[in-house]
């Protein structure tokens, strides 16, 4: 079983080494990486063929201009020769069982396309929660799980191997520029069976700034792309004639985060700055102003803590029983 591992870069050589060194130190799959480099103006060149001239499984793809981050991945799609790929973001690194784990759940069944492994979010080094918190190991059937990923609970996009079949589908969306990855898996979850793996086979560092809080600092963003999510979502649906068990949460989702984003810069700011004026029907705005004036949305915040609470609790109870039986 032949597997590539695509590692988009820019302007990341030291960080870069470690990547690539992550996946040429996996215990199982022979794996290619192919290095996809943006035109970085740094020393990449001259370290890429360092490692090249050390390890044989390395392809070197340079652009000759920088075409920007979300085309440098959605080039991922084009290029899969091999029966499995994956995606290394260049300042992350595997476990050395990534791949052995990963492959081996695909032998579990096999109608299994694409398989998630555990992959905790560190600040300064502490693991502080992990994407998976809210599932259980196991198979999981096409479309069933699109409300946890909706959710926010969807797993690391980095460790997830999929079969080159779903190549077609690695699309990350433009407009929703550095957090697409969350309607990529949702779309994924969709179409295809899925396995989750509770084995811990990399991490992701949220130290300083990321995607989700420059996202999460403007609040008229933050509306547009809950627009924009539900209209990908529909679109990806009607494509594969899958039914749309998650546009009633889209849409919820939509309407929450304008009143989020409403009690934090006000509501007139948000309608203005935001896609919701050519979005939503007029009536539809009227009863938002309305409930934002309620602040509805604070106590909606706070069942929602609970509820996540109850919720994590509950699998946690389930796997510890699910253990003691094993």
């Amino acid at each position: 079983m032949s597997v590539q591992v695509f590692i988009p870069t820019f302007n990341r050589s030291a960080k870069l080494a470690r990547a690539v060194e992550s996946v040429l130190a996996q215990t199982a799959g022979d794996a290619e990486v192919v290095i996809l480099d943006n035109h970085s103006e740094d020393d990449t060149p001259a370290v890429v063929a360092a490692l090249m001239a050390a390890d044989p499984r390395i392809t070197y793809v340079r652009r000759e201009r920088n075409i920007g981050m979300i085309a440098n991945f959605n080039a991922i799609r084009s290029l899969v020769t091999a029966d499995f790929f994956c995606v290394l973001t260049d300042d992350d690194e595997y476990e050395p069982c990534f791949l052995e784990t990963a492959l081996a759940c695909f032998g579990k069944d096999p109608r299994i396309r694409f398989v998630a492994c555990n992959a905790p979010t560190l600040l300064h080094g502490e693991v502080v929660k992990s994407q998976l918190d809210a599932w259980q190991e196991g198979f999981y059937p096409a479309n069933t799980t699109v409300f946890k990923c909706l959710s926010g609970h969807y797993p690391l996009i980095t460790n997830c191997l999929l079969r080159a079949e779903t190549a077609g589908d690695f699309v990350f969306h433009e407009d929703l520029g550095n957090v697409g990855d969350g309607m990529l898996l949702t779309c994924l979850f969709c179409k295809y069976d899925a396995y989750i793996s509770k084995v811990t086979t990399g991490s992701w560092n949220s130290d300083g700034e990321n995607a989700s809080t420059l996202l999460k600092a403007d609040p008229a963003l933050l509306v547009d792309t809950a627009i924009r999510e539900a209209q990908h979502y529909r679109a990806f649906c009607q494509k594969n004639g899958i039914v749309m068990r998650g546009l009633p949460m889209l849409w919820l989702k939509r309407f929450l985060t304008v009143l989020m984003a409403a009690d934090r810069s006000g509501f007139r700011h948000v309608r203005e700055a935001s896609e919701m004026r050519r979005s939503f029907w007029p009536s539809t705005i009227a009863v938002l102003w309305i409930l934002h004036q309620l602040r509805v949305i604070r106590l909606f915040h706070k069942a929602l803590l609970l509820f996540r609470r109850l919720s994590l609790s509950w699998v946690a109870r389930r796997g510890k029983a699910g253990l003691r039986h094993s």
